[in-house]
């Protein structure tokens, strides 16, 4: 039922997605590219003279700005990875106890701590979806369709990144586990996941999808920028030693890192 209700809203969101399609061209003329796009529109976030400027664009997303197309709202999200907010591990963990909030019928308790996340993580896929799974079983029509068409924003913006079917040619995930939210709310199942690098040396999730047919697809998110933003918490947080570490150490140390973070992205729900 709470599947059904969440593809049901986000349907009618995607039904309005035409008009934007030739916007985006004027953006990336040959389609975005992770690899060469990345870093240039992270730079460009900054620049307030940008079309990318993180700060004009977050405004528009917030006022649900029609004319947002889906190469600014990509380049919103790329730009947001630069916010002090960002905690791709922390950030996780906040997101599962507001899903168990609606989990358990609480859905005035999650409300009140989608607010208070939302308000520092805007573009958040899974609690964006929560906020409006809460409205919906509160009897809040509008309320439930103003989060959920922002779902159709940030997914719409996901599918327009990559075509996904390959590590080269991966979706953009803003967090470690988003690419687990994005299979349900295109109609699949998640089979099962993992990790692995493609040749540009970028950390990629890899989703096992299932249709309902039974039929295996397997799809690709990039989550480098969210894998180097762990590696930078681990250092900032690390306590200083007087000591110097063997190379043998830091070795290890990354392996289990990289380890920590596949085996610690949740299933999803």
């Amino acid at each position: 039922m709470r599947a059904t209700i969440i593809l049901v809203i986000l349907f009618c969101g995607f039904m309005s997605l035409g008009q934007q399609v030739r916007k985006d061209s004027s953006f990336f003329p040959n389609g975005f590219d992770y690899a060469r796009d990345f870093k240039v529109i992270v730079e460009k976030s900054r620049d307030k003279t940008s079309d990318f400027y993180y700060h004009k664009l977050l405004a528009k997303f917030l006022n649900e700005d029609s004319t947002i197309t889906r190469a600014e709202t990509l380049a919103l999200m790329i730009g947001y990875t630069e916010d002090p907010h960002f905690k791709p591990w922390k950030d996780m963990e906040t997101e599962k106890e507001i899903f168990d909030l609606n989990d358990s019928a609480d859905y005035e308790g999650s409300l009140e701590a989608s607010k208070t996340y939302l308000n520092t993580h805007p573009l958040s896929l899974r609690v964006l979806k929560e906020r409006s799974f809460s409205y919906n079983q509160l009897k809040n029509k509008d309320s439930a369709q103003f989060f959920m068409d922002m779902v159709d924003r940030v997914m719409s913006a996901m599918i327009y990144s990559g075509k996904g079917k390959t590590p080269e040619t991966p979706i953009f995930s803003l967090g470690l586990a988003d690419g687990e939210y994005f299979i349900p709310n295109v109609g699949m199942s998640v089979a099962g996941k993992s990790t692995d690098w493609n040749k540009h040396k970028h950390f990629v999730e890899v989703i096992d999808a299932m249709n309902e047919m039974g039929e295996h697809n397997k799809f690709y998110f990039v989550i480098q920028h969210a894998k180097e933003k762990i590696d930078d918490d681990e250092v900032n947080d690390a306590p200083v030693k007087k000591s110097k570490k063997s190379k043998k150490s830091k070795t290890s140390k990354k392996v289990q890192a990289e380890k920590a973070t596949t085996d610690s992205i949740p299933a999803g729900n």
